[in-house]
């Protein structure tokens, strides 16, 4: 069983349209036909059983036959707040593997020790989380926020747990044992190559954060995130 998209606004009580490339990948690549059941979801936390009632090039009209919700979502809402990566293509990693564990948002963080500071791929990461959703079976599309830096992330977390990743010895980190289960939301911020600085943890901690400890393996930043997310759920 595989999922497709289609924004809410494409959907009716009865009907709904799949339109551009999603369009253009079904009729085109998967040669779907009249008649044929798909499942389609909105992203934003329901699936629909469709029939195919017509295709064009760009337009696949469809009737809904059931309405599905919250399929494949975990409880803990977790916002992962990564910094941005040298290679470009291990922060797409870190994405990809985020969303389909679960992930609910991702920001992409300009922190002290960050290189490669791009910011024009916001576009593309987004189609990667959507890629993402639909290969994972999730029916909400997290959204890619644009990147900022490591004062205004602190800034915009507001979950009921704050969390940041550190490999540093220090007194006041916690384990990932100690909070499993226990929160709803959870904000999780994750360094770069070489973590975050002294001076960015001791700010975090100011700002409510907890220090994270991930135990005696030194990762590469994109499994943090995907080890510290399979942990957390």
């Amino acid at each position: 069983m595989e999922y497709y998209y289609t924004p809410k606004q494409y959907i009716s009580s009865s009907t709904l349209t799949i339109v551009d490339d999603e369009a253009k990948h079904l009729g085109r690549v998967l040669r779907k036909q009249q008649g044929e059941e798909i499942f389609v979801t909105d992203g934003e936390g329901s699936v629909y059983l469709c029939k195919i009632n017509s295709l064009t090039k760009e337009l696949i009209d469809c009737s809904i036959l059931e309405k599905l919700s919250s399929l494949n979502e975990p409880e803990v809402k977790i916002h992962l707040y990564q910094s941005l990566i040298k290679n470009p293509d291990r922060f797409e990693f870190a994405i990809e593997k985020s969303v389909e564990l679960g992930a609910v948002s991702i920001h992409p963080v300009i922190s002290e020790h960050v290189i490669n500071k791009t910011t024009n791929k916001h576009e593309r990461w987004q189609s990667i989380a959507l890629a993402a959703m639909k290969q994972s079976q999730r029916c909400v599309l997290p959204k890619i926020f644009e990147p900022v830096s490591f004062t205004d992330a602190l800034a915009s977390a507001g979950s009921n747990l704050k969390l940041i990743a550190d490999e540093k010895e220090n007194e006041l980190r916690i384990n990932i044992s100690d909070i499993k289960g226990a929160y709803s939301s959870i904000d999780l911020f994750i360094g770069p190559e070489g973590g975050f600085t002294a001076a960015e943890a001791e700010l975090a901690v100011s700002h409510g954060f907890k220090i994270l400890a991930l135990g005696a393996r030194k990762y590469r930043s994109e499994t943090a995130a995907i080890y510290t997310i399979s942990k957390l759920l």
